[in-house]
Formats: C-alpha cells, structure tokens, sequence
C-alpha cells in the first residue's frame, strides 16, 4: 500500500506558496521545487515527508512541465507537508523585480570592498550583498531563457 501511495504522490503536483510581509507573493503548481537551505539545496517532489527548515540567501528552482523558473529568495522558513511547499520570507524576487544594472553594480562594489581590510562585521556583510547580487543576476539573466514565461503561464 505504501508503495501505491508513492505512486500516486508522483502523478501530483506540489502546491507552492511564497508569502511576505506584504502578503502572497507567488502561488503555482510544480513538480518539483529546489531551495537554498542554510545547510545546502533542499530537492522537494510530491508526497515529501514533514519538514521544516530556514533558509539562506539563493535560488529557489521550480520545476513544471520542464519548465525551470527562478525566483530570488533571502531567508525565511519553509514548511513542506506532502504536497504543500510554504515558504515565508522578508525578500522573493521575481526576474523581472530585478535590476540587472544595480545587482551588477552592488556586485562590483562588493568585490572591490574584498580587496580592503576590514573588520570581520564588515566582511560578513560585504559577502551577503557579494551573494545576493549574484543571486539577483543568475535570476534575472534565467528570464531571457526560452519558454520561461509562455502564454499557457498567463492564462492561470
């Protein structure tokens, strides 16, 4: 029976949900979503067991119909139940919410501070504005990819 049940989880989608403080930010279906948790990628698919954990400063993959889209995501918590991905977070950025210019900039400016000595505080922030900016880049530059937003996405 169980191995039923592992069956029909797979035939499922996973509901993902992505709220902040000002309210849902985004809500879609998916096969599978992929997460930068604070100790590694976190892979989910339907009929995941119970889990809860923090996130980091990455990526969030979300995988449809091998469809791939890419959502820039800083911190938070997520819940996984089954099939229910929520996730809680203070910043989730679509691509197209981003500024390609100033993440290249913030980049820049983050790689030349690295070159200065500083205080360990300093340096700590230096790198999470180095790793946001290359977040908001790998996302922003994904939506230029084929087939990322189709006519079928805007229909839903």
């Amino acid at each position: 029976m169980a191995e039923q049940e592992k069956d029909e989880a797979k035939k499922r989608k996973l509901a993902l949900t992505i709220t902040t403080p000002r309210g849902v930010k985004f809500e879609e279906e998916a096969d599978m979503v992929i997460m930068r948790a604070i100790d590694g990628d976190l892979g989910v698919l339907p009929g995941h067991a119970p889990l809860s954990t923090v996130l980091g400063d990455g990526t969030l993959r979300i995988i449809n119909n091998n469809v791939e889209k890419k959502l820039a995501v800083f911190g938070g918590v997520a819940e996984i139940n089954n099939l229910d991905v929520n996730i809680f977070s203070t910043i989730a950025q679509l691509p197209e919410e981003i500024d390609l210019e100033r993440a290249e900039r913030d980049r820049q400016e983050a790689e030349e501070a690295l070159s200065e000595k500083q205080d360990f505080a300093s340096l700590r922030r230096v790198q999470v504005m180095l790793r946001r900016s290359y977040v908001r880049i790998e996302v922003n530059l994904h939506m230029q990819d084929e087939g990322y937003f189709d006519e079928a996405d805007d229909e839903d």
